[in-house]
């Protein structure tokens, strides 16, 4: 009797049971209904592998459900013998089917009932990697606050005390908390969606998203790093950044434009984050920057883009404090730092929404641009330059 896992060779395996029937000269197949990485499983011991850190506790729990299918098969057996009744495939089978089948593993505990939906999410192929780790993140963030939970344990005083161990263990601001209490609220939906039983009274604690603040660079900014003097590593950077602002697209999209997008003159994408798809004109400084790497742009880790695109920026003067303010519940936190330290990949797409708003591209053409479906979307990218309030008002006020 050992298990065996059906599709090695996939990221993702059914693990199944398999046991030698003497009177049948044949095995016995069964499924275990249990998913499992290949890397996380040992070949030597048939089992999940042992490890330490955020994922032991997920491997330790299919550990133990593998080892009562171990338990059940050996009770059933044994009480075969007693009868005096042959083992076969049937009878094993059929007593498997009332022990699991039935219940479906019915666990209330949360972590395995989160665990499933990031099962389902990996197999359906309805998110992203990045969303999928962003649900482990989660995950973690639960085992740490207590691995034991009970979807019976979800009510309005859980999410308090969640959202104040969030905010004290890990310092998270109200922007990030807010996107964690939104991902648990999303597995919480599909937890009533499967027929649990959930309190209601959950959905009143809202942790409210404050505006962040975020840079855009000015058009002179833009046309300064354009006519800089690099060495061809930061030239590489420069260029990706560039690319970014004239086209409007997040770093994952904007690095990855080809030929084969262009579509009626203009490039034609999906973004790889929401699959919204991207109507984006082909500008004289964008087609420039794509020609000269013959459409076939340098692929970079965003890490390191960050961390010269800084460089870059420091370099052309950019070194202005400004002030940021994030918000950690009650607590309002300042923090100055030189504007150069605060651009980034995502900085690029501010940046071109920001001039399109400020020179009156109407929003819908915008966000057909960017791919932006939503106009409240939009409003978080978009940051009026103070420079031209005094124009508009004198505007309004002189006949």
């Amino acid at each position: 009797m050992y298990f065996y896992l059906d599709t090695p060779n996939k990221k993702l395996s059914a693990i199944k049971l398999r046991y030698y029937i003497k009177s049948e000269s044949k095995h016995f197949i069964y499924s275990a209904g249990i998913s499992i990485n290949p890397e996380n499983w040992s070949k030597e011991s048939r089992m999940p592998k042992l490890k330490s850190g955020g994922a032991a506790f997920e491997l330790k729990q299919i550990s133990n459900k593998l080892n009562r299918y171990v338990d059940e098969l050996h009770i059933c057996i044994k009480n075969l013998e007693i009868d005096k009744l042959n083992v076969t495939r049937n009878r094993l089978k059929a007593h498997l089917d009332s022990v699991f089948k039935e219940t479906n593993f019915k666990t209330d505990n949360l972590i395995e009932k989160l665990n499933e939906f990031i099962v389902e999410l990996q197999k359906i192929g309805k998110s992203r990697k990045a969303s999928i780790g962003k649900y482990i993140n989660l995950k973690l963030k639960l085992i740490k606050y207590n691995a034991n939970l009970k979807t019976s344990d979800i009510d309005k005083s859980f999410m308090i005390d969640f959202v104040s161990f969030l905010r004290s263990h890990y310092q998270l601001t109200d922007i990030t908390l807010n996107r964690n209490i939104g991902f648990l609220k999303t597995f919480i939906k599909w937890l009533i969606e499967n027929g649990i039983n959930i309190d209601n009274s959950y959905k009143k604690i809202i942790v409210p998203s404050r505006d962040a603040d975020h840079v855009s660079l000015s058009a002179v900014q833009v046309q300064l790093m354009s006519t800089l003097k690099l060495n061809d590593t930061l030239n590489k950077y420069r260029d990706l950044f560039l690319i970014g602002v004239y086209s409007g697209q997040r770093f994952s999209d904007y690095t990855v434009f080809k030929k084969s997008d262009v579509i009626n003159g203009r490039i034609e994408k999906r973004a790889e984050k929401t699959e919204y798809k991207s109507f984006i004109p082909i500008s004289i400084k964008l087609k420039e920057l794509l020609n000269k790497w013959e459409w076939n742009l340098p692929r970079v880790s965003n890490q390191k883009f960050n961390k010269n695109i800084k460089e870059i920026c420091k370099i052309a003067g950019f070194t202005e404090e400004i002030t940021r303010t994030t918000y950690r519940g009650n607590e309002k936190i300042e923090e100055i730092k030189p504007f150069y330290s605060c651009v980034s990949s995502h900085t690029a797409r501010r940046t071109f929404i920001t001039l399109a708003a400020n020179k009156n591209v109407p929003d819908h053409v915008i966000m057909a641009i960017c791919g932006i479906r939503l106009a409240a979307t939009l409003k978080t990218y978009k940051k009026i330059n103070p420079d031209l309030l005094e124009d508009w008002v004198n505007g309004v006020f002189n006949d």
